[in-house]
């Protein structure tokens, strides 16, 4: 069973998407997959059109059994956000707490996508202590190299707690091969990113059918399967998970 958590330290980066795209990628290959929602804002749950009135993430890390707040949805499996979980706070043990709050779904998915705020905090260490593997989605501008460099360091620190954690790599979102200064960025974040060991997934293409699925809470590869962004959604979860095309 893969665990993947998708962070990185700053908003605006495709974060939520990546992680909706990641688990919508499954339920239309047929694989079980859960989303579980760390971010208070709850963008994921809006997303995947899950209940945020009921018992959720928050509850889990004070442990609630999992499958009393795991929601059924077509294809797919989701403990939303909790409003109450920017109250979550740290002490001894903290961060290992979604780790030992998901260990009775061992083997009960094929892939768990844990989706995080943009900050540094309780909250995404636990999402990386509970993981075997980090995808980092970035933007191609200056500002997403520094916050690289920092997601890389937490994982790092992470993982002599959780040797399992993979970095796996980082996708650039919203990207436009038209421009000059994006491909010059992705150039430089892709040498900075290999001189720090993490791997390229790949660019997924900006268009519109990622904000219109989002808002209609329709799967991409539902609502724009011939769309170039679900087209590299598909590619970057065939390569993660080892599936075919």
């Amino acid at each position: 069973m893969q665990i993947i958590t998708v962070a990185i330290q700053k908003g605006g980066t495709g974060k939520t998407t990546t992680a909706a795209a990641l688990v919508q990628a499954a339920a239309h290959k047929g694989r079980s997959c859960l989303a579980i929602d760390l971010d208070p804002q709850g963008n994921l749950s809006y997303t995947l059109a899950a209940d945020t009135g009921k018992p959720g993430s928050f509850d889990l890390l004070e442990g609630t059994p999992p499958a009393a707040l795991i929601q059924h949805k077509a294809g797919f499996d989701i403990i939303p956000a909790s409003w109450n979980l920017s109250t979550v706070t740290s002490g001894k043990g903290s961060a290992r707490r979604l780790q030992k709050a998901i260990a009775p779904l061992k083997g009960k998915y094929d892939l768990i996508v844990i989706d995080t705020p943009p900050t540094a905090g309780e909250l995404q260490y636990n999402a990386l202590q509970a993981a075997t593997g980090l995808i980092i989605p970035l933007q191609a501008d200056v500002y997403n190299l520094q916050s690289l460099y920092q997601i890389t360091d937490t994982a790092r620190q992470i993982q002599q707690t959780n040797p399992e954690l993979q970095i796996l790599g980082f996708v650039l979102t919203q990207y436009d091969r038209r421009s000059t200064l994006s491909r010059q960025m992705q150039e430089t974040i892709q040498q900075q990113a290999e001189a720090m060991g993490v791997p390229y997934l790949g660019a997924i293409r900006a268009a519109v059918a990622v904000k219109e699925a989002a808002a209609l809470q329709r799967s991409l590869f539902e609502y724009a399967p011939k769309s170039k962004p679900a087209a590299d959604y598909m590619e970057i979860y065939n390569a993660i998970t080892g599936q075919e095309g």
